[in-house]
């Protein structure tokens, strides 16, 4: 898993951005949440390549 910070949440577009250690932006998707996340919580995630680019999936706040 990676580790990385989230930058910036959006509820209207139902997305969001995390930091990972090498400085890379990577969207994620709110709705596959399992719970409260904050920006600048640290988190742990995986990445999948979709035909939208990488998305971060599987996030759990540390």
């Amino acid at each position: 898993m990676r580790k990385g910070k989230i930058l910036s949440l959006n509820a209207f577009e139902n997305s969001g951005r995390i930091e990972d250690e090498n400085e890379q932006e990577i969207a994620f998707c709110l709705k596959d949440l399992n719970g409260v996340i904050n920006v600048d919580d640290n988190v742990l995630f995986e990445i999948e390549l979709t035909s939208h680019g990488l998305i971060a999936t599987k996030i759990i706040v540390c």
